[in-house]
């Protein structure tokens, strides 16, 4: 068996980071691009949704949320830059965390979803920050450009 395919280590024991980072990047990516895309069909409505409305710098900010979403996204789930791509997502999640999920200034019928939404974006944060730290694993493009 090649190196690029065998599931253990020198010590004949599995890589499990390697997996649980592969998990991790798997888990995560589908989540910003289908926010990405959706944000893509929906352009209007979102730039409508975010300062300045639907023209000017609300379509701005919206332009960018796509390319972050959908650039980082691909970036994670490839394993390409993927440390790039979680310390971009880790300032871009805290503030749509803190623009859309303030369950502290919503009406009392929204407090739990947007406290769950809230809740939901901490673990993401934690998540892209293990990424941030220990990279793609050896289960990405990185890795097997290394290889090379």
């Amino acid at each position: 068996m090649s190196a690029s395919t065998d599931l253990r280590n020198s010590d004949n024991t599995m890589d499990t980071s390697a997996w649980l980072l592969l998990f991790a990047r798997l888990s995560i990516a589908p989540l910003f691009l289908y926010s990405g895309v959706g944000k893509v069909t929906a352009f209007s409505a979102t730039a409508a949704r975010l300062y300045g409305g639907a023209d000017g710098f609300g379509r701005s900010l919206a332009a960018g949320a796509i390319v972050v979403e959908l650039g980082c996204g691909t970036a994670l789930l490839l394993g390409l830059f993927a440390r790039r791509a979680a310390l971009i997502l880790i300032p871009f999640t805290i503030a749509a965390t803190l623009m859309f999920h303030n369950f502290w200034a919503v009406s009392e019928a929204q407090v739990v979803t947007q406290t769950i939404n809230f809740l939901k974006n901490l673990g993401l944060l934690g998540l892209l920050a293990l990424i941030a730290n220990y990279g793609a694993g050896n289960y990405a493009i990185n890795a097997a450009l290394k290889r090379l």
